[in-house]
């Protein structure tokens, strides 16, 4: 009786062992998974930034073969983004996910896509330098580098904060969205003057105010991305943006 305990014990033991093992590779698996997942946002947020680049010097240094390698490097945008959803439809459908595991993959769903408009826009900014130099050459009526150079670093911010879980990372990025606005509202008030003043200016001073507005427009997305950030790093979906457009409202008014 005693040996048949035993050996009823010894299969349980057997038993609970081979389950725990199977639950470390499937955790193991997950992880490597969701790893996979991180380092394809990383990877589209850098191929992002450096399509931004190039598409801004396609418009001020009339370089075609920048705007061309823009044109070609959104098709490694768009695969990226397809495998990403693939990806995370397969682990959400095989691992069952939750918690952070759950967030994170929601998390570079959105940003994937996010940043898959970014480099659209980089794409349009890349086909307005192509416009502009068939017809004269680049004159900077606007410092468009400077306002590149601000989204980009909103950009740059916002995917340490994804890799760090630095949430303060995640308030720079919206506070900085204020300079990328302020940029665009003074060259779109300079060039709508610029055009009213000199008609032999309207054609170019007309797609910079196009590439302009693409890039207020990447550090709309920009922050979206960081919201999700911050999501997948504390569980919490709070609107930080909105919530800081009413605060600065606030403010107005309690001064005035």
């Amino acid at each position: 009786m005693e040996e048949t305990l035993d050996g009823v014990s010894n299969v349980l033991q057997t038993t609970q062992a081979e389950k725990a093992n199977g639950m470390a590779e499937l955790r193991t698996q997950l992880e490597a998974d969701l790893g996979r997942l991180r380092m394809a946002v990383s990877d589209m947020g850098a191929l992002a930034d450096q399509m931004l680049d190039d598409a801004v010097r396609a418009v001020t240094d009339f370089q075609p073969g920048a705007a061309r390698k823009v044109i070609v490097a959104d098709d490694n945008a768009d695969a990226i983004d397809a495998q990403v959803e693939r990806d995370a439809a397969l682990l959400i459908a095989l691992q069952q996910p939750v918690a952070l595991d759950l967030r994170v993959i929601i998390t570079a769903l959105k940003a994937v896509n996010e940043l898959e408009r970014i480099c659209d826009y980089a794409v349009d900014i890349a086909k307005i330098g192509r416009r502009i130099a068939r017809h004269d050459l680049y004159r900077p009526l606007v410092d468009l580098p400077k306002l590149a150079s601000a989204a980009r670093s909103m950009l740059a911010t916002c995917l340490r904060a994804f890799v760090s879980g630095d949430t303060r990372l995640v308030h720079d990025v919206i506070q900085s969205d204020d300079i990328v606005d302020n940029l665009y509202h003074d060259y779109r008030d300079h060039l709508i003057t610029l055009m009213q003043q000199d008609q032999q200016v309207v054609h170019q001073a007309a797609f910079v105010l196009l590439a302009c507005k693409y890039l207020e427009r990447v550090g709309d997305h920009v922050v979206n991305i960081a919201e999700d950030v911050y999501y997948m790093h504390t569980g919490d979906p709070v609107p930080l943006a909105k919530k800081r457009r009413e605060g600065q409202a606030e403010d107005v008014h309690s001064s005035m």
